[in-house]
């Protein structure tokens, strides 16, 4: 095989690599993965929102509990006065009895409304529940598909080293200034440096070479470097 020849043998190993990491980068596998990503992070929005709810609704909540106790420890105070001899005086005692009342009705109020506030969280509470398992199913989703993806890219590297070593020992056969030629040619043509021309088609470009270059063409030396006409890829004849 002459070097213009065994360039076109690197060329179909680069073509190969190319292919390979075109796959490796579009795995069906990696959509899905997007996909399951998108709708975790739907879920995780839905979460915050409805757990900052609930975190109000429990703060309110334990602030009427709170402010319930403090009433009725002073409700427990009144009434101790009232009964511990240390108010004599009708009025007084009539006046005492009055804030125990109102002590104990505030009391009430405040726990009747802190019980609203909880009947109110528990259903928030179970839909945040609820997305929680649609979160976990989400996450075990992904960490399947993040394992598949990881062993189809690990086959795909695996074959990227193989004809990287092929291509390797390709290479050697080529001569330096064929290969200087064909790299940035290779880079500025979509991947593809080299050609064989088959008739008077280059097989690069798929087009006809007019019959006067054609000619100049095929009058080269056997391993002189020319170009296509048309697109100026190498070509083999």
């Amino acid at each position: 095989m002459g070097s213009l020849d065994a360039i076109l043998s690197v060329q179909d190993l680069d073509t190969r690599a190319d292919q390979l990491r075109h796959r490796r980068d579009r795995l069906p596998e990696l959509e899905l993965l997007r996909a399951a990503q998108a709708q975790r992070a739907e879920v995780t929005a839905r979460m915050e929102a409805v757990a900052a709810r609930l975190h109000e609704l429990r703060a309110r909540e334990k602030a009427l509990e709170d402010e319930a106790a403090l009433v009725e420890e002073r409700a427990a105070a009144v009434d101790r006065k009232l009964y511990d001899g240390s108010v004599v005086a009708h009025r007084e005692l009539e006046a005492f009895q009055a804030d125990h009342r109102m002590l104990k009705q505030r009391q009430s109020q405040l726990e009747d409304e802190a019980i609203a506030l909880m009947e109110e969280a528990e259903p928030v509470a179970g839909e945040l529940a609820v997305l929680e398992e649609q979160a976990a199913c989400h996450d075990a989703e992904i960490a399947r598909l993040e394992a598949v993806l990881a062993e189809a890219r690990a086959h795909i590297d695996a074959e990227l080293a193989e004809v990287a070593a092929e291509r390797e020992q390709a290479a050697a056969a080529v001569p330096p200034d064929v290969l200087a030629a064909y790299e940035p040619l290779r880079t500025r043509m979509g991947g593809v440096g080299a050609a064989r021309l088959v008739g008077a088609r280059c097989e690069g470009c798929h087009l006809e070479i007019p019959s006067a270059e054609l000619e100049a063409l095929r009058a080269a030396p056997a391993d002189a470097l020319v170009t296509c006409p048309e697109c100026g890829r190498l070509l083999v004849r």
